[in-house]
């Protein structure tokens, strides 16, 4: 399932893709709107929706930044994944959240 987020001028601002497993697959928010509740509202909507379908767990493998606002919705850092992205050695933090 993909959510988008849409400013008033009707550009996107921020989107999730939730996958039928529970994964999050994506949730990105345009930089300049970090801090407005969009990706708050945009999550609340993924795990309606997650809820919906009868998913009980969901999964992401969040960023650094994106571990913060994960954490505070309850999510539990499940393992740090280190790896290599053309040849820059990055990190991201496998989470999880029951959710029904």
């Amino acid at each position: 399932m993909l959510f988008v987020a849409e400013g008033e001028d009707g550009a996107p601002i921020s989107y999730g893709d939730l996958e039928p497993n529970g994964h999050i697959d994506h949730l990105y928010c345009r930089p300049e709107m970090i801090g407005t509740g969009v990706g708050s509202a945009l999550y609340a909507a993924i795990e309606a929706a997650a809820k919906r379908a009868g998913i009980t767990v969901l999964v992401v493998e969040a960023s650094e930044a994106a571990r913060r606002l994960f954490e505070s919705r309850d999510f539990c850092v499940d393992a740090r994944n280190e790896f290599m992205l053309n040849g820059v050695r990055m990190h991201n933090y496998r989470m999880s959240k029951t959710i029904g």
